[in-house]
């Protein structure tokens, strides 16, 4: 009985009591529902009260269950009015009775604990107090001699430098950095550790780590989201935000900017770059989207999102009907949502009748580049240089030509002055006198076009297909946004001498035909037949502008005012019709006369300097033209605001009762009466909010310790787990707002404590007693988060690439896998250089389409916020670090490095030396010999070279290498 004594005490420390029934989700909700109103701290009707733990002991615990089972019709039954109690309520109810009624501590009628404001508590007496000087370990070493746990020894200090420096800056110790953290440990731990703690905080890598987890709650990605999927610039955002944890900006500060940094007087350009934190929210812009719905599901995001990241709250569940567990009602909701209702639209249709028209504007805002006059300069005086040499070309090329003329050649676009389609499609003659063809796409459809001609000599007829950003995927085509294809099956043409449509007219005939792309099965070649399977198509180019010219058998003289007459036959079906186009009258040589880019067919002879001279003239004007400063959406308020109403049900339609902007009743604090974004963030940094601080300082433990002091770090509410060390956690909130809201501060406290040191290795009286290690009786241990396992593959690789900001990157992944995904298509092209070893937060995130490595092991699309990722553990994660090309290379570099690193060929030596590189402690001697068994059976096969690789493939892929542990 002796034994059982402890387990009897965590059980009742922990949040499931009595037989199986938890009583914070089904027996407490349901005492607040049906018994706090007559029988609570306000009335005590029959002289009851049942509204917490000491008065509820003291009830007739009899007399109240026989009450809740009697049918509504008696006149004892209770409740008096409302819901009765249902069978399964009335069960748990007499389940924890029958249990012992076991109240826990923190859970108060009235206001939940979380809900009333953290005060600093005394620290707790202990027998240990040579281990518990730091203040946290205390709090958890008094929580430990409670239960009759045992804490754990320190781990090595080679172990805990590499657990630290994971930690902080999300990277391995050098080696170097390991000898000298052993060797000052040796001599004085606690300094070490915290002269080693300073310096890791002080690193420009730390801003990189901790951005991290801040962009899951921020729901950071580089694209719309939904189906079409079109990627944005929004890493402006990312770039502060790193700058803004580099910098150690108080958190009340940071969350100010974020919220309302456009808001401030004086505001400057990164305090609304900061914005970008509600501009991440994903946007609908699928065709036939209302742009009103689309806009209320971002602001209802936003609400949620502020709620979860700074309140721990599921505020969501307020948006149809008052909060059935915590105390926030559907006014409540609507009113915070008004603080967020008065922000410009980030989706509108191009044309209001037309529903398919729907594009992203968004709020783009000019980042900061002092580089961009500078390139500006660069390229006007290269274009200068190459305009000189194309003259002199030019003059060179004429003065070696012979005196017989040759004929000029070029292109004309005409202006259509008749359309006719069999679908009834509306359209638009554009500026640049092409044709775009608006609303829904038919099936199929036949385009009868007429031009009017100036007269003169025809060589062939140019048809463009161009892109636009009102049509699918922003491509020629019409179809669906995530296969804007079109297929033109045949092209008729002929000419008129007269406007008049009976006027007889001469079929032209095509001969060689040139483009600067066509599909595999679909070539442009098939224009000039009449066969209906085949023609012109584009796929998978979808998202670029392309043409096709069809060169006259023979030059045709026309006369001025001669009609062009084209018919093109679009009948495949699927809507694979095509959505703007340009016509142009080709004369002289035709293949001369062609857009920039490879024609399909060869081109005749011609003087090839000149092209090529040409067309980088043309290519440096495209870059002055398209020198433009980086843009990142931002947040902006409307002149005038919306009215806000609650939503019937949650529906944005239905309008209820008109609200103001306010924040919710059970919360102490009050926000300035200004109904805007920044009276919302100053009252969420408020140091009477209860929740905040507390919110944010278990989310860092969580992200250090694997598990939040309270472990549903998204809900501290009623139906959250209760915190397994309330006092020190209070502790930690109240040093958090009194340090002046400063991150590293905490981070600090944190990691210096005796408990994060402890070792985490397995113990079995330990993990009888708490086996999921919530009292911390050993150091933290679980697997490295996706990013950090890429970035620490890629650094013992020597890979890493150090560089901060900028565009996002793209590192190696299999093919074609963002054409499968709809809207614009992109061409997936792996980055250069070093850039493609940058750190993994700068990895490019396409919601539809995330980084597959990444998505492995666990990391978030960001299609909505994210505090907390699951841990998997599947077999898909061995294979990737075997197979991803990232892993392969980095094996391989690693490989090299071990030679690198020690030229002298010592088996015995470089496996050491690989060892401490991956693991930062030496080789124990089961594991070197294991080793070196791998390395001559591998030498064998295949010499040294593939023998290293397979030694560094074997270490990177260890379970220890992608563990925070130790």
């Amino acid at each position: 009985m002796r034994r059982a004594l402890p387990s009897l005490c965590l059980i009742l420390a922990v949040p499931s009591f009595g037989a199986g029934v938890d009583f914070a989700k089904e027996v407490f909700p349901v005492l607040q529902r049906a018994c706090f109103e007559c029988h609570g701290a306000e009335q005590s009707k029959g002289g009851m009260r049942l509204h917490e733990r000491a008065v509820f002991q003291k009830a007739d615990h009899a007399e109240i269950l026989r009450r809740v089972a009697l049918p509504r019709s008696d006149k004892e039954a209770m409740p008096k009015r409302g819901t009765p109690l249902t069978v399964a309520e009335i069960q748990a109810l007499k389940t924890w009775i029958d249990a012992g009624a076991v109240w826990p501590e923190t859970i108060r009628a009235g206001k939940h604990w979380s809900y009333i404001p953290p005060v600093r508590p005394a620290l707790p007496e202990v027998k240990d107090a040579a281990w518990s000087k730091h203040p946290v370990d205390r709090f958890i070493e008094a929580r430990l001699e409670k239960e009759g746990i045992t804490h754990s020894a320190e781990a090595e200090p080679a172990s805990l430098l590499r657990r630290l420096s994971l930690h902080l800056v999300g990277l391995p110790p050098s080696v170097n950095e390991v000898d000298a953290f052993v060797t000052a440990y040796r001599v004085d731990a606690d300094k070490a550790v915290a002269e080693a703690a300073d310096r890791l905080l002080a690193s420009k890598e730390f801003g990189v780590r901790w951005a991290r987890p801040w962009l899951d709650a921020a729901r950071y990605a580089d694209s719309h989201g939904f189906q079409r999927d079109d990627l944005r610039d929004v890493w402006g955002f990312r770039d502060w935000v790193v700058d803004a944890l580099n910098a150690n900006m108080k958190f009340d500060q940071f969350t100010i900017e974020q919220v309302a940094g456009d808001l401030l007087p004086n505001a400057t350009p990164q305090q609304i770059v900061a914005t970008g934190f509600h501009r991440c929210t994903p946007t609908n812009v699928e065709a036939g989207t209302e742009p009103e719905e689309s806009r209320i599901n971002q602001v209802i995001d936003r609400v949620n999102t502020t709620g979860t990241v700074w309140l721990g709250s599921t505020l969501e569940c307020a948006q149809c009907h008052n909060h059935k567990y915590d105390p926030f009602t559907q006014k409540d909701y609507y009113s915070l949502l008004s603080y967020f209702n008065n922000t410009q639209k980030e989706a509108e249709r191009s044309n209001p009748k037309t529903p398919g028209s729907i594009k992203f504007d968004g709020v783009p805002m000019a980042l900061p580049d002092g580089n961009l006059n500078e390139r500006r300069v660069a390229l006007t005086s290269q274009i200068v240089d190459m305009q000189t040499k194309i003259a002199e070309m030019e003059k060179s090329i004429a003065g070696s030509k012979s005196a017989t003329a040759q004929p000029t050649s070029g292109s004309t676009a005409l202006k259509p002055v008749s359309i006719d389609t069999e679908s009834g499609a509306e359209t638009e003659v554009q500026p640049d006198q092409s044709l775009l063809f608006i609303g829904e796409a038919p099936d199929k459809d036949v385009y009868e076009i007429e031009y009017k001609l100036s007269g003169g000599r025809i060589s062939g007829i140019l048809l463009e297909a161009l892109s636009d950003d009102s049509l699918p995927g922003k491509g020629p085509g019409r179809g669906m946004a995530n296969r804007p294809n079109f297929v033109l099956q045949h092209l008729e043409a002929s000419i008129a001498d007269s406007k008049a449509k009976d006027a007889a007219s001469e079929a032209l005939s095509f001969g060689k035909v040139h483009a600067s792309f066509s599909q595999s099965n679909f070539q442009a070649s098939g224009l000039a037949d009449t066969n209906p399977t085949t023609g012109w198509a584009i796929m998978p180019q979808f998202g670029k502008s392309h043409w096709v010219a069809l060169e006259l058998k023979q030059p045709l003289d026309v006369v001025a005012g001669a009609r062009l007459r084209l018919k093109l036959v679009q009948q495949y079906g699927g809507g694979r019709v095509i959505g703007r186009l340009r016509i142009s009258a080709l004369e002289g040589d035709v293949v001369a006369s062609l857009p920039d880019g490879e024609a399909e067919a060869p081109a005749p002879k011609r003087d090839l300097r000149l092209v090529k001279l040409q067309r980088q003239m043309t290519a440096l004007k495209k870059q002055l033209t398209d020198l433009k400063p980086a843009t990142t959406e931002v947040m902006r308020e409307l002149a005038e605001p919306r009215m806000t109403a609650v939503f019937k049900r949650g529906v944005y339609t239905d309008h209820g009762e008109p609200v103001k902007a306010g924040t919710p009743g059970i919360i102490d604090a009050k926000a300035d009466e200004a109904p805007n974004r920044l009276s919302l963030a100053r009252w969420l940094v408020n140091r009477n909010n209860p929740l905040t601080a507390r919110v944010t300082v278990n989310r860092w433990w969580a992200e250090i310790f694997g598990r939040g002091i309270v472990p549903t770090v998204e809900d501290f509410g009623i139906k959250g787990v209760p915190p397994s060390h309330p006092e020190l956690l209070d502790w930690l909130a109240v040093e958090f707002m009194e340090s002046g809201w400063d991150m590293k501060h905490i981070l600090k406290v944190i990691v210096t404590s005796r408990a994060y040191r402890q070792s985490s290795q397995f113990a079995v009286s330990g993990s009888q007693l708490d086996p999921d290690n919530a009292l911390l009786w050993r150091g933290p241990r679980y697997r490295m988060d996706a990013e950090m396992i890429r970035d620490n593959a890629l650094a013992v690789a020597g890979l890493l690439s150090s560089k901060q900001g900028g565009v996002p990157i793209r590192p190696p992944q299999p093919d074609g896998l963002w054409a499968k995904v709809g809207g614009q298509q992109y061409k997936y092209e792996i980055s250069p250089g070093d850039e493609q070893y940058r750190r993994g937060l700068y990895v490019v995130l396409k919601r539809g389409s995330p980084y597959p490595s990444f998505v492995n092991f666990d990391a978030s699309a960001r299609t909505a916020c994210v505090v907390k990722r699951s841990r998997s553990n599947t077999p898909l994660q061995a294979l990737t670090l075997l197979n991803d090309p990232v892993y392969v290379e980095a094996a391989q570099a690693f490989a090299k490095r071990l030679v690198k690193d020690t030229p002298v060929a010592n088996v015995d030596a470089r496996i050491q030396h690989a060892v401490k590189l991956v693991l930062a402690r030496d080789a124990r001697p089961e594991e070197a010999k294991v080793l070196k068994q791998l390395f001559d059976q591998q030498r064998k096969a295949g010499g040294d070279d593939k023998a290293w690789t397979a030694v560094a493939a074997a270490l990177l892929n260890l379970d220890e290498t992608i563990t925070i542990g130790g």
